[in-house]
């Protein structure tokens, strides 16, 4: 294994994320695609892949965080989340679960970022990041669609 912090965060992250699937079934399919990201990087780095699984555990949050913010689900997550430390009820579609994912995730751009400084002499932006890049965006390009699919089918998307 490459660096225990990173799978760390990277399995916890992915943990909340299936845990919110369970949470709301009606967005089960949802809540499996945002966790396929994670589960990626935890198996690279539990095998003891450096390079790919901590440059994709820097991108792929930050693309993550930048769509959420952008399609208003960010918001809506850190409030349900602040609602729960609060003791105040949740409304029906939404659970404090997706708001613990996204510090997770955050935690995981850190903790990859000291690894990457640590145990990596390539340079940051090469080819490693634009390829990390690019499966980033189709990462979430899927998530878009899924939810552009489920809004358009008269379904709650997240």
């Amino acid at each position: 294994m490459s660096d225990r912090a990173v799978f760390l965060a990277a399995f916890l992250t992915l943990v909340l994320a299936v845990a919110g699937a369970f949470a709301l079934p009606e967005l089960f399919i949802h809540e499996l695609l945002t966790a396929a990201i994670f589960v990626v990087i935890a198996v690279m780095v539990f095998f003891g892949d450096d390079k790919f699984p901590y440059m994709l555990g820097m991108v792929a949050p930050i693309i993550w965080i930048i769509f959420s913010l952008l399609t208003g689900g960010l918001f809506t997550d850190l409030a349900a989340m602040l609602r729960f430390l609060s003791g105040k009820p949740s409304a029906p579609l939404e659970t404090p679960l997706h708001g613990f994912a996204y510090l997770t995730s955050l935690l995981l751009v850190a903790v990859s970022y000291r690894a990457w400084n640590k145990e990596v002499t390539d340079k940051f932006f090469g080819r490693i990041f634009g390829l990390t890049v690019v499966i980033s965006l189709i990462w979430v390009g899927v998530i878009f669609f899924w939810q552009f699919h489920q809004f358009s089918a008269g379904t709650p998307a997240h």
